[in-house]
């Protein structure tokens, strides 16, 4: 099975629906390294406060 960065992200949980075709490019560029870290960040700032979760919109961090 050929790696793809937007579906292993959205199997982690983070939504790019809202991201722009310009932007769902760069991320089917990322190395399963990049994405794994995208995953485990996403992972620790859901399992932290409300406050941090608050900052996480539309599965993009910011």
């Amino acid at each position: 099975m050929t790696f793809d960065p937007l579906d292993e992200l959205a199997r982690a949980g983070i939504d790019l629906t809202l991201a722009g075709p310009e932007q769902r490019e760069v991320v089917r560029s990322l190395s399963e390294a990049e994405v794994a870290l995208l995953v485990s960040i996403h992972g620790q700032l859901r399992e932290g406060s409300p406050e941090v979760e608050a900052h996480i919109v539309g599965g993009l961090l910011f």
